[in-house]
């Protein structure tokens, strides 16, 4: 049995990530996000890093679609 690998698709904000997310799920297109977790030590809260959406290879030509709607829409 072959196992898909996981890339990264996009790296953002966790907000921008988390919208984009929930438009891959409902293309029924499995993904998490990594490094979605924030950093709050010391007197100024940093973000630990950026967010990055992760999906599968099988489902990169999909979710580059997409991600281009994505795109297309969040600039107007």
């Amino acid at each position: 049995m072959s196992q898909d690998r996981i890339v990264e698709l996009y790296r953002g904000e966790l907000w921008d990530c988390q919208l984009l997310e929930s438009m891959l799920k409902d293309e029924n297109i499995d993904c998490f996000l990594q490094n979605s977790v924030r950093s709050g030590y010391g007197p100024i809260v940093i973000s630990a890093q950026l967010v990055q959406i992760m999906i599968r290879d099988a489902d990169a030509e999909r979710a580059l679609e997409v991600l281009q709607r994505y795109e297309s829409n969040i600039r107007k």
